[in-house]
């Protein structure tokens, strides 16, 4: 296919359904005028959905196609229809809901006539008819094509004198109200009758008509009900002169859509006061319909936000207007830009650290070799009537992991069993675990691993969990001996991302330490052992009790360590202790004993990291020195921070 036969199926198409769109929100803002009593609430509601779904369709549409001229390509049909979908679905549930409501009488049944239209017309924009390129013969509607929705270029405010049409079949009237017309001020074209006037209406820029209602061919009602059955002249104001003044002629005319309705002979001052009410009128309208546009428009940037589609800059066009939305433009690109810049960025870091990782061809982590000493369960055999094992992970000091399917839902997941001894000799651990998996569960985050159940089976307790291939941070560096600038940020980063959803929730991990960070191959890093975790509403609980000493010793905080309240700062200062380690291969106050542990914290600060890894920036190694603060007023303040900080020094 030619590009001249391209531009023109493209163009074709940019018709086609564009046309559909507008076409949609005029008959949405139609229907959502005549629900405005309040006897027709509920109406109102699903409409006022339907509208702004609608918007936001024509947004989609019109960004797809973009300015007149270009090429469409199938692949860009294929995303448009995609993006389509979503308000198009909103827009059929919400005239389906209108059209389940029960007509009382004849303005009922009109009503849901027009839901009915808007719903085949949502309905017919996502069909293949509507969004299939045309083939190269294909020469378009036989038809004049209807011109619709009109832009926000056509707003009265941004051209000059206002533009009038006056439509009378009488020659010596018309004549005399185009020059009354010039003489105030205005542009003004004359049509001869309804036909006419539709015609020049549709087809030229139209502030305001001026119609009488006795005229051959088209007469001023039927005029009137094509004008605002149109979507490109629905939004002219009209104002009616005639020698028509019965009360039923001016009341169908009002309710036709007409602006006034003025009786032969006029008074031209007050003719002049209703064109200038009128006038204004349409300027509101086109200002409305605008900042409608414009919020439909940021809202689908939003959405593409959401949907990791959005390109900086994009609104740029909505922020060079100097009013609220403009400026909402504005800070909304200047941060998603900023996030993206950060999101790539941690990529960037994560990539290297798979990399990392890779070339270190890491061997299974410390806490899953085997410890031998506890009896286990083959491949295939089948675990509380649910879980069929597939392979043994491992064992440690708390039992066996497998790897395993769940039969209920086809998912892999990791099964804890747990040693019976310990139940034994520590009645209160089975409440700690239901409290880890009750803490854990409130977490939802990539970088925590996801734990799913707590049961009991033929006299074993077990938990099960989301399975991660993967080692640990503690694995790792003791294969590396220290680890990259890169790896540690990437580390450092994804650790203070799931401490930052935690702390939202009130949580406090309590043992952060490079044994409980596990790194899949992708370089994606999650946090798991929440059995130490308390919730900072919940201090009094008997399991956690004050004074009581828990965690790793050469990761705790001071306060943690000396049995006094903690934090969120208290978990900041152990990622500082997991960053240190990972850039110098050594703990900041590695010792044999805890006494000597709490001597090294009192004596000060660490062995400096540019003494043992130069390589690192004094930005980070001054950041990672906060972290480990003695008071933690000293220290960063929170976790959101600390990403930031972070990103700062990346």
């Amino acid at each position: 296919m030619s590009a001249d036969v391209e531009r023109r199926a493209t163009a074709l198409l940019r018709h086609r359904v564009r046309g559909v769109a507008h076409r949609i929100v005029s008959e949405c803002e139609v229907l959502l005028s005549d629900t405005a009593p309040p006897e027709w609430r509920v109406w109102r509601d699903a409409v006022g959905e339907a509208m702004v779904a609608a918007h936001q369709l024509r947004s989609i549409v019109d960004r797809a196609f973009g300015p007149a001229g270009g090429v469409l390509a199938r692949d860009e049909i294929a995303a448009l229809n995609t993006q389509m979908r979503e308000p198009q679905h909103r827009i059929v549930q919400a005239m389906t809901r209108v059209l389940g409501l029960v007509p009382t009488d004849l303005d009922d049944e009109l009503l849901l006539d027009d839901a009915r239209t808007i719903r085949d017309l949502a309905l017919r924009i996502g069909s293949d008819d509507t969004l299939k390129l045309p083939a190269a013969h294909d020469s378009g509607p036989r038809d004049r094509p209807q011109r619709l929705t009109p832009s926000v270029s056509r707003t009265v405010a941004s051209r000059g004198p206002a533009r009038l049409l006056v439509v009378d079949d009488s020659e010596g009237p018309r004549k005399v109200l185009v020059r009354l017309l010039e003489r105030m001020g205005y542009e003004v074209v004359a049509a001869a009758d309804g036909l006419e006037g539709m015609a020049i209406a549709e087809r030229e820029r139209i502030d305001v008509i001026v119609s009488d209602i006795e005229m051959p061919n088209c007469n001023g009602f039927e005029f009137l009900e094509r004008l605002k059955a149109s979507g490109i002249t629905h939004d002219i104001p009209v104002i009616v002169v005639s020698g028509v003044d019965d009360n039923k002629s001016v009341v169908r005319c009002i309710e036709l859509g007409a602006e006034d309705h003025l009786t032969k002979p006029f008074d031209s001052m007050l003719l002049q006061a209703r064109v200038r009410t009128s006038l204004e009128r349409r300027r509101s309208r086109d200002h409305e319909l605008d900042y409608l546009r414009r919020v439909a428009e940021l809202t689908v940037a939003a959405e593409e936000v959401e949907k990791a589609t959005y390109m900086p800059g994009s609104v740029s066009h909505l922020a060079n207007e100097d009013d609220p939305l403009g400026r909402l433009a504005r800070v909304f690109d200047r941060v998603v830009s900023g996030w993206q810049s950060k999101e790539a960025r941690l990529r960037r870091q994560i990539r290297e650290f798979s990399e990392e990782i890779r070339r270190s061809n890491p061997r299974p982590s410390v806490e899953l070799e085997l410890l031998g000493g506890l009896g286990a369960l083959g491949a295939g055999d089948v675990f509380a009537d649910r879980y069929e094992i597939i392979e043994e992970l491992g064992r440690g000091g708390m039992g066996v992991v497998y790897r395993a399917r769940d039969r209920e839902l086809d998912d892999e997941i990791a099964v804890k069993v747990l040693r019976a001894e310990l139940l034994k000799t520590d009645p209160e651990l089975i409440e700690r675990l239901k409290m880890e998996i009750r803490l854990a569960r409130r977490i939802t985050h990539p970088n925590v691993v996801r734990s799913h159940d707590f049961g009991e089976w033929e006299g074993k307790h077990f938990m099960t969990m989301e399975y991660v291939k993967a080692i640990t941070v503690e694995s790792l560096i003791e294969m590396q001996g220290r680890l990259s600038v890169a790896s540690t940020l990437a580390i450092g980063t994804q650790l203070a991302e799931a401490l930052a959803v935690a702390h939202e929730h009130h949580i406090i991990h309590r043992d952060i330490k490079p044994a409980n960070l596990l790194v899949g191959e992708s370089g994606v890093l999650k946090v798991t052992d929440f059995g130490l975790a308390i919730r900072l509403d919940k201090r009094s609980d008997r399991l956690t009790l004050h004074g009581a000493v828990v965690g790793t010793p050469r990761y705790m905080p001071p306060e943690q360590l000396f049995g006094g309240e903690v934090d969120e700062r208290s978990d900041l200062f152990s990622t500082g202790a997991v960053m240190y380690e990972c850039l110098t291969g050594l703990s900041p106050f590695d010792a044999d004993t805890v006494t000597e542990i709490v001597a090294k914290l009192v004596d000060g600060p660490p062995v400096p990291i540019a003494s043992v890894a130069p390589e690192v920036s004094p930005a980070l190694a001054s950041l990672i020195e906060k972290l480990l603060a003695y008071e933690p007023k000293d220290r960063l303040q929170s976790a959101r921070e600390l990403i930031d900080r972070l990103h700062e020094v990346g």
